[in-house]
């Protein structure tokens, strides 16, 4: 039995290409391909590149941090992408 065999909704997966981990939302067969809608991604992934897996694992950049420190963290990648976003805003593209 494969683990495509062993997914099913609200299976919990993680994507082989890039880790990406969700929840099985719905199941879908299109032209002979079963296709399967994880709730992280709002995307189909095709169910022969999903593994199901038992819980997702600790991220361990995060371990051993206070909430405080977490949302700190969060505020300067915040301040970061705005900041990146604002020097593409200044580009003008030429003519």
């Amino acid at each position: 039995m494969t683990l495509a065999a062993e997914i099913r909704e609200d299976s919990l997966v993680r994507y082989k290409g890039t880790g990406t981990i969700g929840t099985v939302k719905v199941l879908k067969d299109e032209d002979g391909i079963k296709w399967a809608l994880l709730d992280s991604t709002g995307l189909y992934y095709r169910l022969d590149t999903l593994e199901a897996i038992e819980k997702a694992p600790e991220r361990k950049e995060l371990e051993g941090m206070t909430l405080e420190q977490i949302q700190e963290r969060f505020t300067q990648q915040q301040e970061m992408m705005d900041k990146a976003k604002m020097q593409d805003e200044n580009l003008e593209t030429g003519g």
